[in-house]
């Protein structure tokens, strides 16, 4: 027969506790990286897909003649002035599950020479006043041309967008424009922190 005194004294350890928290953590924690890396792994990367899909310029030459002043006042000199208008055909492409919306857009030309110039954004309100200026570019901004994006414009989830941006290039002709560097496109979208650049061809 066993000696109780001794099996007592072979009993070193205490016995474990069943009850004990740190398993029931280390589970926990299991399927929170789980869940989260599922998440990560079926969503897109990216939250939208843009592209240019076609450029139309309008380069308008203005001059202006010498205004003569009087004994007093000295008048204006005839002066010229080449101002550049580029209206960019823009698809974007929501790749989130959730609807996305334009914070801002803007535009940046390298010219030849190696100069920067940035774009004047034009917004569709003020565009029936450069028609009554320019009636030449009416045909680059009416219908069937898609509507111009605005900013706050949003896509849905899943769905493309396609329309037309407005840009103005002062001081830049046609001929500049051919024989540019680079000219690109960069939207910001609200709530994504990396702005999305595109070439304008």
């Amino acid at each position: 027969m066993p000696d109780p005194e001794l099996e007592s004294d072979l009993q070193i350890a205490p016995p474990p506790d069943q009850n004990h928290p740190v398993p029931k953590f280390l589970i926990a924690a299991l399927v929170m990286v789980i869940v989260g890396v599922g998440v990560f792994m079926l969503n897109p990367r990216k939250t939208a897909e843009i592209s240019v899909e076609h450029v139309d310029i309008f380069a308008p030459h203005t001059e202006l003649n010498a205004v003569p002043g009087d004994n007093q006042i000295i008048g204006a000199p005839a002066s010229a002035e080449d101002d550049l208008y580029v209206v960019a055909t823009v698809k974007i492409k929501d790749t989130l599950r959730l609807p996305i919306f334009v914070d801002s857009y803007s535009a940046t030309l390298t010219t030849a020479e190696g100069a920067t110039k940035d774009a004047t954004i034009i917004a569709g309100n003020n565009v029936p006043r450069l028609a009554e200026t320019f009636p030449q570019i009416l045909p680059l901004v009416s219908p069937p041309v898609a509507p111009q994006i605005n900013f706050d414009d949003s896509v849905g989830p899943g769905k493309t967008r396609v329309g037309t941006v407005l840009l103005l290039f002062p001081q830049i002709s046609a001929t500049g424009w051919k024989a540019k560097k680079s000219a690109t496109l960069t939207f910001t979208l609200a709530h994504d922190a990396a702005p999305i650049t595109v070439a304008l061809p």
